[in-house]
């Protein structure tokens, strides 16, 4: 089994990166293939209506490795910080360069972080109807995490709260069962 983390957040130094990171490792621990696009590094062009029924045709290298990745994926990790009440836009750039059955089958995972634990969930639950859309198999229980769930190190965040760590590896579990 392959699984694709979409990080969508723009930050150098992120918390979702970080949350991604934790589990990309759970993933691999299990054996599984997992590998992590960080749009902010992708420089993605807007999306081309024209192009949407066959986005593979994209004069855009990245855009048609996106979409490659995607479809190679069994688990696909959708990942965003909290931005204006929702997730951010880089990452619903890179959405809305697949195709309307993208995600048919695959095992999609919403995950967010916000600034405060009241919020902390919302740009999960937000990007729960885009998969669905898309065909995908949305898991049903999403990761939201916020500030206080990190440590921060010189050059990146770490996730170190107990009860996120261990709701990360039961989904992962769940997710690989």
């Amino acid at each position: 089994m392959k699984v694709l983390l979409i990080d969508g957040s723009p930050a150098v130094k992120s918390h979702t990166s970080a949350l991604l990171a934790c589990l990309t490792e759970l993933f691999k621990e299990k054996g599984l293939a997992a590998e992590t696009i960080t749009l902010k590094d992708w420089h993605l062009p807007y999306n081309d209506p024209a192009l949407h029924d066959h986005p593979w045709d994209h004069p855009s290298e990245k855009v048609r490795s996106l979409v490659q990745k995607v479809a190679d994926a069994d688990i696909v990790v959708l990942g965003s910080p909290l931005y204006h009440g929702t997730f951010s836009g880089l990452l619903k750039t890179a959405l809305d360069h697949l195709t309307d059955d993208a995600l048919q089958g695959k095992k999609v995972l919403p995950v967010g972080n916000a600034s405060g634990l009241r919020n902390s969930i919302q740009a999960a639950q937000q990007l729960v109807i885009i998969p669905r859309t898309m065909g995908g198999i949305v898991h049903p229980r999403v990761i939201g995490t916020a500030k206080p769930d990190y440590a921060e190190e010189a050059d990146r965040y770490v996730l170190i709260a107990p009860d996120m760590l261990q709701r990360c590896q039961e989904i992962v579990n769940e997710l690989t069962s």
